[in-house]
């Protein structure tokens, strides 16, 4: 009876996990640019800062595997 109950604490904190990463959006604040790439600097008059915006953090790829070859033995 033990196991059951460990695996149904297990599969609500597994379920907690997924909530809480899908309801976090990973984001940073980068420089914003203008359409000729060049940044854009910030207006001292208004409250907020133009010169940094909020940008979803993009996703790392894969590493691809290096093959190996075989020694030739003698």
């Amino acid at each position: 009876m033990t196991s059951s109950v460990r695996q149904k604490m297990a599969e609500q904190e597994k379920e907690k996990k997924v909530a809480q990463r899908l309801s976090e959006t990973p984001v940073e604040m980068v420089r914003a640019r203008n359409e000729n790439g060049h940044f854009i600097k910030d207006d001292p008059k208004t409250e907020e800062n133009e010169s940094w915006i909020k940008k979803p953090k993009a996703k790392k790829k894969a590493v691809a595997k290096k093959k190996t070859t075989a020694k030739k033995s003698k």
